[in-house]
C-alpha cells in the first residue's frame, strides 16, 4: 500500500519466503486486492511490479482477523518494549527491577521496585510517562460494555490529529477470557 514493489521485494519486506509471497499475490491479484501496474524488461521473465490500492476490503475467509491481529500487535508490541526500556532506563537508576509477584488467582504479575523497597507508581510526579501491563478483569457484559465506551471516548480525542508534541503509543486490548480455566 505503500508504493508498488516485486514479489521479490515483499517477500523481503515480510520475511516470508519467494514462492510463498508469489503464491500470496497471484491469490490477491484474483480476489483484485493488488494490481500489476508495470514490468520492467530483464533478460529471461519481466520483472512485474504490484500496487495495492490505499484502501480495501478483505474478508476474513481470506485473512483470518487473528492472523491481521496477531501481525499488528507483534510489530506494535516490539517497538513498544523498546521505548517502554528506553524510558525506563532514563528515569530509573540500576537500584531498581522487577519483584514477580501472584493474583490471589494464580496469576503472575511484575511489580516494578527499588533495592529500597520502593514501589513504582505510574502516575506519580517526576516518573516517566509509561503504562504498561495485561489486566484479567472480571466484569459483566454490561460493565464490559460500559468500559468499552469509556476507553473508546478517552482515546478518540487524541486521533487522528496534528502532532502537538511527542509521539507516544498507546495500544488497548479488549476481549473475553475463554481460556481453559476462565470460561
Amino acid at each position: 500500500m505503500r508504493g508498488e514493489c516485486s514479489v521479490s521485494q515483499a517477500a523481503a519486506e515480510l520475511g516470508l519466503g519467494l514462492t510463498a509471497t508469489y503464491k500470496l499475490t497471484q491469490r490477491f491479484v484474483r480476489l483484485g486486492l493488488v494490481q500489476e501496474v508495470r514490468r520492467e524488461r530483464r533478460a529471461g521473465r519481466d520483472l512485474r511490479f504490484y500496487r495495492a490500492p490505499a484502501a480495501f476490503f478483505v474478508p476474513f475467509s481470506v485473512r483470518p482477523l487473528e492472523q491481521m491481529g496477531e501481525d499488528n500487535r507483534r510489530a506494535e508490541l516490539q517497538r513498544f518494549e523498546v521505548n517502554l526500556g528506553r524510558a525506563m532506563r532514563a528515569s530509573l537508576d540500576e537500584a531498581w527491577g522487577t519483584l514477580t509477584c501472584f493474583t490471589p488467582s494464580g496469576e503472575t504479575y511484575y511489580e516494578i521496585v527499588s533495592l529500597r523497597g520502593e514501589v513504582f507508581i505510574p502516575a506519580a510526579e517526576g516518573a516517566p510517562l509509561i503504562l504498561s501491563g495485561w489486566n484479567n478483569v472480571a466484569l459483566t457484559q454490561q460493565e464490559a460494555r460500559e468500559l468499552q465506551r469509556d476507553l473508546m471516548a478517552l482515546i478518540l480525542p487524541y486521533l487522528n490529529r496534528e502532532p502537538v508534541g511527542e509521539i507516544y503509543q498507546i495500544g488497548v486490548f479488549m476481549a473475553p477470557d475463554n481460556s481453559p480455566g476462565n470460561a
